[in-house]
């Protein structure tokens, strides 16, 4: 059960900074694309939150990889747009395409988050790796392929039964383990 708890919740993927990076030791990030990065279905380009998010990140050279599941046209058509290496189809949560991010950064993974909105792909990838995994909200959280919406339910009865201070035991977003 341990494998498909985050190391830390947040709202939004852009409460990602430099800074909250900095601070737990962490040096390069790999992000899911659908429901993480952007809403489902949304073409580029990218809003001005996520593109100022986007520079400050790069303005202090922290790598940043997209790694999705979803159709790789669409993964590089948002990689090209914000200037990212990213690939879709990635096969989470089994772990070679969180690997070959790490090894692209350069980084060993206990130096690396990755955040994406789901427990079962994006935490537990990240988790079999070693990286620092983030779970982040969804931004559209009743919308998805049929499957996905199905697993939310079973996600959430999992961060129910979370050991933490609120909700009999889920950890509240932005909070840490």
């Amino acid at each position: 059960m341990r494998l498909l708890w985050p190391k830390a919740r947040v709202r939004r993927v852009t409460e990602l900074t430099p800074e909250w990076l900095a601070e737990r030791g962490l040096r390069g990030l790999v992000v899911d694309l659908d429901n993480t990065l952007v809403p489902y279905g949304v073409r580029p380009p990218a809003g001005d939150e996520l593109t100022a998010w986007n520079r400050a990140l790069a303005e202090v050279e922290i790598p940043v990889f997209i790694v999705s599941n979803a159709k790789p046209g669409r993964t590089r058509a948002w990689a090209r747009s914000l200037g990212l290496e990213g690939w879709g189809l990635a096969g989470k949560p089994f772990p070679w395409s969180l690997r070959r991010a790490v090894r692209r950064m350069g980084l060993a993974p206990r130096e690396v988050a990755v955040a994406g909105d789901q427990l079962f792909t994006d935490v537990l990838g990240a988790n079999l790796i070693g990286a620092y995994s983030v779970l982040v909200e969804p931004i559209e959280p009743k919308k998805g392929l049929p499957h996905t919406r199905w697993v939310r339910a079973l996600e959430r009865r999992i961060l129910e039964a979370m050991p933490g201070p609120q909700n009999g035991g889920a950890h509240a977003p932005g909070s840490e383990r």
